[in-house]
């Protein structure tokens, strides 16, 4: 069981139970071991889809399925694609999925305020 990757979502505290319930079901329903854990009081989760004995290659593809179920169900819980870990590329799909269009422009003028020469992490998670 030597690879893993991680999903760190964040919804309302009192969501929080529905999440961790959601992903047990995808565990079963994947046959892959999914272990939840995170800080109950901000309702930020962390969830480990770890690889068990499946191929690697298996493994990348239903991640991936899982992991965009994940995303989902805590954006339908009113939460959101990270709790703390920050966006980076492999989520930014998910953020733009999870805020809309206005929410993103915000985040473009608020870095552009703070970046007019985009030199800070070009090309990165929020593109001007």
């Amino acid at each position: 069981m030597g690879e893993l990757d991680e999903v760190d979502v964040v919804v309302p505290p009192s969501r929080i139970a529905e999440l961790v319930s959601f992903t047990e079901a995808l565990a079963k329903e994947y046959d892959l071991p999914i272990l939840s854990f995170g800080h109950a009081g901000d309702g930020n989760l962390h969830v480990y889809i770890l690889r068990g004995e499946r191929s690697r290659e298996e493994w990348l593809v239903l991640m991936e399925q899982a992991m965009e179920r994940i995303y989902a169900k805590a954006k339908e819980l009113t939460g959101q694609v990270s709790g703390e870990h920050g966006i980076g590329f492999a989520k930014r799909e998910y953020l733009a999925e999870s805020l809309g269009p206005e929410q993103l422009d915000l985040l473009k003028a608020i870095k552009a305020s703070f970046d007019p020469k985009h030199i800070l992490n070009p090309g990165k998670v929020v593109l001007a």
